[in-house]
Protein backbone atom coordinates (compact mmCIF):
# COMPACT_ATOMS: atom_id res chain seq x y z
CA UNK A 1 0.00 0.00 0.00
CA UNK A 2 1.43 3.22 -0.91
CA UNK A 3 2.08 5.49 2.25
CA UNK A 4 2.74 9.79 1.83
CA UNK A 5 5.60 10.50 4.05
CA UNK A 6 5.80 14.36 3.15
CA UNK A 7 3.78 16.95 2.40
CA UNK A 8 4.20 20.22 1.14
CA UNK A 9 2.00 23.53 1.37
CA UNK A 10 2.14 27.11 2.03
CA UNK A 11 2.51 27.90 5.50
CA UNK A 12 0.25 31.05 5.23
CA UNK A 13 -2.40 31.86 3.17
CA UNK A 14 -4.80 34.87 2.21
CA UNK A 15 -8.81 34.46 1.67
CA UNK A 16 -9.89 34.44 -1.80
CA UNK A 17 -6.48 32.79 -3.03
CA UNK A 18 -6.25 28.87 -4.01
CA UNK A 19 -3.75 26.84 -1.64
CA UNK A 20 -1.98 23.97 -3.44
CA UNK A 21 -0.73 20.90 -1.25
CA UNK A 22 1.32 18.42 -3.15
CA UNK A 23 2.14 15.01 -1.79
CA UNK A 24 5.99 14.68 -2.57
CA UNK A 25 7.70 11.63 -0.93
CA UNK A 26 6.44 7.86 -0.43
CA UNK A 27 6.91 4.62 1.15
CA UNK A 28 7.53 3.51 -2.34
CA UNK A 29 10.60 4.48 -4.39
CA UNK A 30 8.61 4.89 -8.15
CA UNK A 31 5.06 4.79 -7.23
CA UNK A 32 2.48 4.23 -10.24
CA UNK A 33 -0.12 6.31 -11.66
CA UNK A 34 -2.41 4.13 -10.29
CA UNK A 35 -1.43 4.40 -6.74
CA UNK A 36 -0.84 7.98 -6.48
CA UNK A 37 -4.18 8.56 -7.75
CA UNK A 38 -5.52 6.81 -4.74
CA UNK A 39 -4.26 9.51 -2.33
CA UNK A 40 -7.08 10.92 -0.21
CA UNK A 41 -6.92 14.30 1.71
CA UNK A 42 -8.58 15.63 4.40
CA UNK A 43 -8.83 19.36 5.17
CA UNK A 44 -9.23 20.31 8.50
CA UNK A 45 -10.12 24.21 10.21
CA UNK A 46 -9.00 24.54 13.70
CA UNK A 47 -9.80 21.03 14.61
CA UNK A 48 -13.59 20.92 12.55
CA UNK A 49 -13.08 18.67 9.33
CA UNK A 50 -14.04 20.85 6.43
CA UNK A 51 -13.19 18.52 3.76
CA UNK A 52 -12.52 15.24 2.79
CA UNK A 53 -11.35 13.98 -0.65
CA UNK A 54 -11.42 10.53 -1.89
CA UNK A 55 -8.95 9.33 -4.03
CA UNK A 56 -8.39 13.16 -5.04
CA UNK A 57 -4.33 12.09 -6.13
CA UNK A 58 -0.87 13.57 -5.19
CA UNK A 59 -2.61 16.68 -5.47
CA UNK A 60 -4.99 19.60 -3.83
CA UNK A 61 -6.22 22.60 -4.41
CA UNK A 62 -8.15 24.22 -1.59
CA UNK A 63 -9.89 27.55 -1.79
CA UNK A 64 -9.18 29.90 0.74
CA UNK A 65 -12.77 30.43 2.42
CA UNK A 66 -13.93 33.82 4.25
CA UNK A 67 -14.86 31.90 6.81
CA UNK A 68 -10.73 30.58 7.51
CA UNK A 69 -9.89 34.10 7.73
CA UNK A 70 -7.77 34.43 11.26
CA UNK A 71 -8.07 30.47 11.59
CA UNK A 72 -5.73 27.47 10.78
CA UNK A 73 -5.75 25.10 8.17
CA UNK A 74 -4.84 21.35 8.63
CA UNK A 75 -4.28 19.74 5.20
CA UNK A 76 -3.24 15.80 5.18
CA UNK A 77 -2.73 13.32 2.60
CA UNK A 78 -3.65 9.53 3.76
CA UNK A 79 -4.54 6.41 2.63
CA UNK A 80 -6.50 4.70 5.45
CA UNK A 81 -6.73 7.55 8.24
CA UNK A 82 -5.42 11.04 8.14
CA UNK A 83 -2.19 11.51 10.58
CA UNK A 84 -0.78 15.24 11.41
CA UNK A 85 2.76 13.18 11.18
CA UNK A 86 2.18 13.92 7.69
CA UNK A 87 0.70 17.64 7.44
CA UNK A 88 0.69 20.89 6.27
CA UNK A 89 -0.28 23.99 8.88
CA UNK A 90 -1.33 27.07 7.25
CA UNK A 91 -2.41 29.95 9.15
CA UNK A 92 -4.79 31.92 7.07
CA UNK A 93 -4.37 35.97 7.09
CA UNK A 94 -7.49 38.56 8.83
CA UNK A 95 -9.91 38.32 11.29
CA UNK A 96 -12.96 36.87 12.49
CA UNK A 97 -15.64 40.10 11.79
CA UNK A 98 -17.13 41.31 15.10
CA UNK A 99 -21.11 41.15 15.14
CA UNK A 100 -22.69 44.58 16.40
CA UNK A 101 -25.97 42.71 17.54
CA UNK A 102 -26.66 39.21 17.83
CA UNK A 103 -30.15 37.65 16.93
CA UNK A 104 -33.05 38.74 19.36
CA UNK A 105 -35.61 35.87 19.04
CA UNK A 106 -39.44 36.55 19.88
CA UNK A 107 -41.63 33.24 19.65
CA UNK A 108 -45.61 33.47 18.99
CA UNK A 109 -47.72 30.59 19.16
CA UNK A 110 -51.00 30.62 17.30
CA UNK A 111 -52.65 26.94 18.27
CA UNK A 112 -50.02 24.67 17.72
CA UNK A 113 -48.43 26.93 15.33
CA UNK A 114 -44.50 28.35 16.35
CA UNK A 115 -43.40 31.56 14.00
CA UNK A 116 -40.82 34.15 14.96
CA UNK A 117 -38.99 36.88 14.33
CA UNK A 118 -35.73 37.55 14.19
CA UNK A 119 -34.68 41.72 15.52
CA UNK A 120 -37.77 42.97 14.56
CA UNK A 121 -38.15 41.44 10.94
CA UNK A 122 -40.59 40.04 9.62
CA UNK A 123 -42.93 37.01 11.21
CA UNK A 124 -42.04 33.16 9.79
CA UNK A 125 -43.07 30.04 10.12
CA UNK A 126 -40.69 27.77 12.80
CA UNK A 127 -42.92 24.54 12.62
CA UNK A 128 -45.83 23.27 14.26
CA UNK A 129 -46.00 21.29 17.73
CA UNK A 130 -47.01 17.83 16.84
CA UNK A 131 -46.70 14.56 19.03
CA UNK A 132 -44.81 11.43 18.06
CA UNK A 133 -45.36 8.17 20.54
CA UNK A 134 -44.67 9.91 24.31
CA UNK A 135 -43.17 12.82 22.69
CA UNK A 136 -43.74 16.55 21.36
CA UNK A 137 -41.76 18.40 19.28
CA UNK A 138 -41.89 20.99 16.01
CA UNK A 139 -41.96 19.86 12.96
CA UNK A 140 -41.43 22.01 9.63
CA UNK A 141 -41.70 20.60 6.50
CA UNK A 142 -43.11 23.63 4.80
CA UNK A 143 -41.35 24.79 1.55
CA UNK A 144 -38.72 27.26 1.41
CA UNK A 145 -37.77 30.26 -1.21
CA UNK A 146 -34.80 28.26 -1.81
CA UNK A 147 -34.83 24.07 -2.25
CA UNK A 148 -32.19 21.89 -3.08
CA UNK A 149 -31.85 21.44 -7.20
CA UNK A 150 -28.98 19.40 -8.64
CA UNK A 151 -28.14 21.48 -11.60
CA UNK A 152 -27.45 24.37 -9.03
CA UNK A 153 -24.71 22.60 -8.16
CA UNK A 154 -23.59 19.61 -10.99
CA UNK A 155 -21.13 22.20 -12.02
CA UNK A 156 -19.14 22.25 -8.31
CA UNK A 157 -20.43 18.42 -7.36
CA UNK A 158 -20.73 16.58 -11.03
CA UNK A 159 -22.89 13.63 -10.77
CA UNK A 160 -23.10 13.45 -6.83
CA UNK A 161 -25.28 16.36 -6.72
CA UNK A 162 -27.77 13.99 -8.69
CA UNK A 163 -27.29 10.83 -6.70
CA UNK A 164 -28.19 12.32 -3.42
CA UNK A 165 -31.33 13.53 -4.68
CA UNK A 166 -33.97 11.01 -4.53
CA UNK A 167 -33.13 10.88 -0.57
CA UNK A 168 -33.14 14.96 -0.51
CA UNK A 169 -36.63 13.90 -2.07
CA UNK A 170 -37.77 11.92 0.65
CA UNK A 171 -36.46 13.27 3.66
CA UNK A 172 -37.13 17.16 3.18
CA UNK A 173 -38.56 17.64 -0.40
CA UNK A 174 -35.47 19.74 -0.68
CA UNK A 175 -36.44 22.17 1.76
CA UNK A 176 -32.97 23.39 3.49
CA UNK A 177 -35.02 24.51 6.71
CA UNK A 178 -36.84 20.90 7.05
CA UNK A 179 -36.91 20.65 10.76
CA UNK A 180 -37.56 18.14 13.07
CA UNK A 181 -37.48 18.06 16.92
CA UNK A 182 -40.42 15.01 17.88
CA UNK A 183 -38.22 11.70 17.63
CA UNK A 184 -35.25 10.51 20.07
CA UNK A 185 -32.59 12.53 17.90
CA UNK A 186 -33.90 15.67 19.78
CA UNK A 187 -32.99 17.35 16.39
CA UNK A 188 -33.21 16.95 13.15
CA UNK A 189 -32.51 19.75 10.43
CA UNK A 190 -31.83 20.30 7.09
CA UNK A 191 -32.53 19.42 3.32
CA UNK A 192 -30.87 15.48 4.04
CA UNK A 193 -32.65 15.41 7.79
CA UNK A 194 -29.03 15.09 9.84
CA UNK A 195 -30.01 13.98 13.45
CA UNK A 196 -28.07 14.95 16.43
CA UNK A 197 -28.33 12.29 18.81
CA UNK A 198 -25.45 10.23 16.79
CA UNK A 199 -22.17 11.25 18.41
CA UNK A 200 -18.99 12.37 15.97
CA UNK A 201 -22.12 11.84 12.63
CA UNK A 202 -24.76 13.79 11.03
CA UNK A 203 -25.59 16.73 12.28
CA UNK A 204 -22.86 17.01 15.37
CA UNK A 205 -20.52 17.45 12.01
CA UNK A 206 -22.81 19.81 10.20
CA UNK A 207 -22.90 22.22 13.15
CA UNK A 208 -19.27 22.20 13.80
CA UNK A 209 -19.20 23.27 10.10
CA UNK A 210 -21.51 26.00 10.59
CA UNK A 211 -20.05 27.52 13.52
CA UNK A 212 -17.06 28.39 11.14
CA UNK A 213 -19.25 30.24 9.04
CA UNK A 214 -19.55 34.31 9.80
CA UNK A 215 -23.22 34.30 11.00
CA UNK A 216 -22.41 31.46 13.32
CA UNK A 217 -21.86 34.55 15.44
CA UNK A 218 -25.04 36.44 14.71
CA UNK A 219 -27.33 33.23 15.59
CA UNK A 220 -25.58 31.48 17.97
CA UNK A 221 -22.87 33.59 20.25
CA UNK A 222 -23.42 31.49 23.01
CA UNK A 223 -21.75 28.74 20.78
CA UNK A 224 -18.27 28.22 20.00
CA UNK A 225 -15.31 25.26 18.90
CA UNK A 226 -13.70 24.23 21.24
CA UNK A 227 -10.94 21.84 20.26
CA UNK A 228 -12.90 20.75 16.96
CA UNK A 229 -16.13 20.38 18.93
CA UNK A 230 -19.09 22.19 19.60
CA UNK A 231 -18.89 23.94 22.87
CA UNK A 232 -21.20 26.42 24.79
CA UNK A 233 -19.91 29.87 26.75
CA UNK A 234 -21.54 30.54 30.20
CA UNK A 235 -20.61 32.14 33.16
CA UNK A 236 -19.11 30.10 34.44
CA UNK A 237 -16.92 28.87 31.56
CA UNK A 238 -16.90 27.20 28.13
CA UNK A 239 -18.36 23.78 28.41
CA UNK A 240 -17.95 21.26 25.86
CA UNK A 241 -21.17 19.76 24.85
CA UNK A 242 -19.77 17.05 22.47
CA UNK A 243 -17.60 14.68 22.03
CA UNK A 244 -16.59 11.50 20.23
CA UNK A 245 -18.69 9.04 22.44
CA UNK A 246 -21.74 11.31 23.65
CA UNK A 247 -23.74 14.38 21.89
CA UNK A 248 -26.16 13.87 24.75
CA UNK A 249 -24.72 17.95 25.91
CA UNK A 250 -25.46 18.88 22.58
CA UNK A 251 -28.87 17.74 22.71
CA UNK A 252 -30.20 19.25 25.55
CA UNK A 253 -28.99 22.23 24.39
CA UNK A 254 -30.93 22.30 21.35
CA UNK A 255 -33.95 20.22 22.46
CA UNK A 256 -34.06 20.23 26.69
CA UNK A 257 -37.72 18.92 27.30
CA UNK A 258 -38.63 15.77 24.97
CA UNK A 259 -42.10 16.04 26.34
CA UNK A 260 -43.02 19.52 25.47
CA UNK A 261 -42.05 22.50 23.26
CA UNK A 262 -40.07 24.71 25.08
CA UNK A 263 -38.27 28.28 25.08
CA UNK A 264 -35.12 26.81 24.20
CA UNK A 265 -36.09 24.63 21.69
CA UNK A 266 -38.19 27.15 19.94
CA UNK A 267 -35.82 29.86 19.60
CA UNK A 268 -33.06 27.62 18.63
CA UNK A 269 -35.46 25.98 15.64
CA UNK A 270 -36.20 29.52 15.02
CA UNK A 271 -32.62 30.49 14.54
CA UNK A 272 -31.82 27.72 11.96
CA UNK A 273 -34.53 27.84 10.14
CA UNK A 274 -34.20 31.46 9.46
CA UNK A 275 -30.37 31.01 9.46
CA UNK A 276 -30.80 28.07 6.34
CA UNK A 277 -33.62 30.76 4.89
CA UNK A 278 -32.08 33.65 4.55
CA UNK A 279 -27.98 32.87 4.30
CA UNK A 280 -26.73 31.43 1.25
CA UNK A 281 -23.38 29.77 3.00
CA UNK A 282 -25.76 28.18 4.82
CA UNK A 283 -27.45 26.31 2.51
CA UNK A 284 -24.33 25.73 0.50
CA UNK A 285 -22.83 23.83 3.56
CA UNK A 286 -25.49 21.73 3.49
CA UNK A 287 -24.36 20.36 0.34
CA UNK A 288 -20.92 20.37 0.19
CA UNK A 289 -21.51 18.79 3.63
CA UNK A 290 -23.77 16.02 2.49
CA UNK A 291 -21.74 15.12 -0.74
CA UNK A 292 -18.91 14.63 1.35
CA UNK A 293 -20.42 12.66 3.75
CA UNK A 294 -22.48 10.71 1.43
CA UNK A 295 -18.95 9.75 -0.83
CA UNK A 296 -17.61 8.46 2.35
CA UNK A 297 -20.92 5.91 3.07
CA UNK A 298 -21.03 5.19 -0.64
CA UNK A 299 -17.24 3.97 -0.40
CA UNK A 300 -18.04 1.82 2.91
CA UNK A 301 -21.88 0.57 1.57
CA UNK A 302 -19.51 -0.15 -1.67
CA UNK A 303 -17.16 -2.77 0.38
CA UNK A 304 -20.09 -4.05 2.34
CA UNK A 305 -21.89 -5.45 0.16
CA UNK A 306 -19.93 -5.75 -2.61
CA UNK A 307 -20.98 -2.97 -5.21
CA UNK A 308 -18.26 -2.05 -7.20
CA UNK A 309 -19.44 -2.09 -10.48
CA UNK A 310 -23.45 -1.87 -9.48
CA UNK A 311 -25.46 0.45 -11.12
CA UNK A 312 -25.86 3.79 -10.04
CA UNK A 313 -29.70 3.34 -8.91
CA UNK A 314 -28.98 0.14 -7.29
CA UNK A 315 -26.32 2.17 -4.80
CA UNK A 316 -28.74 5.36 -4.45
CA UNK A 317 -31.86 2.71 -2.97
CA UNK A 318 -29.46 0.76 -0.54
CA UNK A 319 -27.57 4.13 0.84
CA UNK A 320 -31.51 5.07 0.83
CA UNK A 321 -31.86 2.30 3.11
CA UNK A 322 -29.22 2.94 5.07
CA UNK A 323 -29.63 6.37 5.84
CA UNK A 324 -33.17 5.85 7.04
CA UNK A 325 -32.19 2.82 8.93
CA UNK A 326 -35.37 0.84 7.95
CA UNK A 327 -33.13 -2.84 7.45
CA UNK A 328 -30.61 -4.64 8.55
CA UNK A 329 -27.75 -5.50 6.30
CA UNK A 330 -28.37 -9.24 5.99
CA UNK A 331 -31.85 -8.11 4.60
CA UNK A 332 -29.97 -5.67 1.73
CA UNK A 333 -27.79 -8.41 1.32
CA UNK A 334 -30.58 -10.76 0.25
CA UNK A 335 -32.09 -8.51 -1.87
CA UNK A 336 -29.24 -8.08 -4.06
CA UNK A 337 -28.90 -11.77 -5.17
CA UNK A 338 -32.32 -11.74 -6.02
CA UNK A 339 -33.34 -11.20 -10.26
CA UNK A 340 -34.38 -8.22 -10.17
CA UNK A 341 -32.35 -6.29 -7.34
CA UNK A 342 -33.84 -2.79 -7.53
CA UNK A 343 -37.15 -3.80 -7.46
CA UNK A 344 -36.07 -6.42 -4.41
CA UNK A 345 -34.80 -3.59 -2.40
CA UNK A 346 -37.43 -1.37 -3.40
CA UNK A 347 -39.62 -3.58 -1.46
CA UNK A 348 -37.43 -3.66 1.73
CA UNK A 349 -39.93 -2.00 4.05
CA UNK A 350 -42.97 -1.36 1.89
CA UNK A 351 -45.69 -1.86 4.18
CA UNK A 352 -44.33 -0.05 7.12
CA UNK A 353 -42.61 2.90 4.76
CA UNK A 354 -44.76 2.95 1.62
CA UNK A 355 -45.32 6.86 0.99
CA UNK A 356 -41.52 7.12 1.10
CA UNK A 357 -40.48 4.12 -1.01
CA UNK A 358 -43.29 5.16 -3.41
CA UNK A 359 -41.42 8.41 -3.68
CA UNK A 360 -38.29 6.82 -4.05
CA UNK A 361 -39.23 4.79 -6.68
CA UNK A 362 -40.87 7.80 -8.42
CA UNK A 363 -37.36 9.93 -8.56
CA UNK A 364 -35.33 7.31 -9.82
CA UNK A 365 -37.92 6.27 -12.65
CA UNK A 366 -37.69 10.19 -13.49
CA UNK A 367 -34.17 10.73 -13.61
CA UNK A 368 -33.74 7.62 -15.17
CA UNK A 369 -36.23 8.62 -17.65
CA UNK A 370 -34.34 12.24 -18.41
CA UNK A 371 -31.28 9.96 -18.95
CA UNK A 372 -29.71 10.92 -15.71
CA UNK A 373 -29.45 7.76 -13.75
CA UNK A 374 -28.74 4.10 -15.81
CA UNK A 375 -25.61 5.42 -17.35
CA UNK A 376 -22.94 5.20 -14.39
CA UNK A 377 -21.91 2.18 -12.33
CA UNK A 378 -20.02 2.87 -9.11
CA UNK A 379 -15.86 2.23 -8.35
CA UNK A 380 -14.36 1.33 -5.41
CA UNK A 381 -11.07 1.88 -6.41
CA UNK A 382 -11.73 5.70 -7.93
CA UNK A 383 -14.50 6.08 -4.65
CA UNK A 384 -16.60 7.66 -7.66
CA UNK A 385 -19.33 6.94 -9.98
CA UNK A 386 -17.74 6.51 -13.64
CA UNK A 387 -19.69 5.97 -16.84
CA UNK A 388 -20.43 2.67 -18.01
Amino acid sequence: MLLVTTVKGPGTAEVGTVARYQATAFNQSSPGAEDLARINWEVRCDGVRVSRSLAAGPTLDVPIAPEFAGRTLLVMPFANSPTEKVSVRTAVAGQEQQIAEPARVAVSVDGRRYSAQINDGPSFFVGSDVRYQSRRGLMNTSPGPDIYSPENYREQFGFWADIITPTAICESNGSFHCLNTYDRAAFTFGFFQDAAHEPDDNFVLLLRRFLLLEAARFYFPDLTLLNGHVAQKTPGGTVQLEDSSSSEGLMNYLNPDPDAVGQQEAEVAAKFVHWAGNNPENRATQVAFTIEQQRLKYANYAQRYDLDGAEDSICIVVADIRHQGRAQSSVIEQALTADDPLDALLEIGSKTYAARIETLRQEIGKMTAAGILGHHSYSLANRDFVLD
